[in-house]
């Protein structure tokens, strides 16, 4: 049972990390400002259930290093939901027209977000350690039970 904890834990572990090491990744990425091209929501796409699936489409000009780029990414993952109305209300705040800030990428320029990833992985990490922590106890516990 311990062996299972910490196995359960580290994978969980590992996985948060990563999620935190690519956010903090974009840190290095570069503010720049940009205008929305435009903005949309997708409604075509069926979720796993075959239901409706709503996808938010932008399209931006940025100009990095005197070239001129579109960028199609709100976030670095999809924006997508079941409920259109989480779809919408990111939707109101792009405005085709409307000057903003995106992130780009300075080792590859023609990648670019509207919105960078959140560190919040990093705070919530200590959870899954409990369970390495006390998958160990448990083994050690085991062995050295005489």
């Amino acid at each position: 049972m311990g062996l299972l904890l910490v196995v359960v834990g580290s994978v969980f572990v590992n996985y948060l990390w990563n999620a935190y090491q690519r956010a903090a990744k974009m840190d290095s990425w570069v503010e720049t400002p940009c205008v929305i091209v435009s903005s949309s929501i997708d409604d075509s796409g069926r979720n796993q259930k075959g239901l409706p699936k709503y996808a938010l489409e932008v399209a931006y000009r940025y100009t990095y290093e005197g070239k001129e780029r579109t960028g199609d990414r709100f976030k670095r993952l999809p924006t997508e939901a079941s409920d259109p109305r989480k779809v919408k209300s990111k939707l109101k705040k792009l405005d085709p027209g409307k000057s903003t800030v995106c992130y780009v990428n300075p080792q590859a320029p023609g990648e670019a977000v509207l919105k960078k990833d959140t560190k919040a992985a990093l705070y919530s990490i200590w959870f899954p350690c409990l369970f390495v922590v006390g998958g160990l106890g448990m083994i050690g516990s085991a062995i050295f039970r005489r």
